[in-house]
């Protein structure tokens, strides 16, 4: 498969990085950083590029090229002069276009496999909040029970104080009459 890309691991002192594929315009190289496209550069050759700022350790570097497909690099007009260097820019381009097209379908066919474990990642961890969910539910329901208890403990346990006072006073008042009469 064709080279469309170089990948680089920042080591936090390297400003300059090579590339080894060919394009057509300067327009056509793209770099990206820790997998966002970045601007943050310049070619300081035409086949270097000269970042702005030095990635940092570990930053993954990605410098690649994505052909322009808006239009042919030469346009032919009626009556005019076909140049070899014309023709040749558009064939280049075509096969530039398929090949990044065919390292972009590799790279699906690649990522494919890693989607399909994370949605099943992802179904069982909402399935285990779902049953969380479940739970705290439940734990409400049954802390809701066990205050309401607790409420009607607390006015059992006032009642039964008050009536403990009442025959208290009861017990006294019979003491002191008792008392009184011996």
């Amino acid at each position: 498969m064709a080279t469309t890309e170089n990948t680089y691991t920042g080591d936090g002192s390297t400003r300059l990085f090579s590339f080894t594929f060919p394009y057509l315009a300067e327009t056509d190289i793209r770099v990206s950083v820790n997998a966002v496209e970045t601007t943050e550069y310049t070619l300081s050759n035409a086949t270097t590029v000269r970042f702005n700022t030095i990635p940092a350790q570990d930053d993954a570097i990605r410098i690649f090229r994505q052909t322009g497909t808006d239009s042919a690099t030469a346009i032919f007009a009626n009556g005019s002069t076909v140049r070899a260097q014309d023709l040749n820019d558009n064939f280049s381009q075509s096969l530039y276009v398929a090949q990044e097209s065919a390292v972009n379908t590799e790279q699906a066919a690649q990522a494919y496999p890693v989607a399909a474990e994370a949605k099943t990642i992802a179904e069982s961890a909402e399935t285990s909040a779902n049953s969380a969910v479940s739970t705290a539910n439940a734990a409400t329901i049954t802390a809701g029970n066990a205050d309401t208890k607790a409420d009607n403990a607390v006015s059992t346990a006032n009642s039964a104080s008050t009536s403990a006072d009442n025959a208290v006073s009861v017990a006294n008042a019979a003491s002191a009459a008792v008392s009184a009469v011996v």
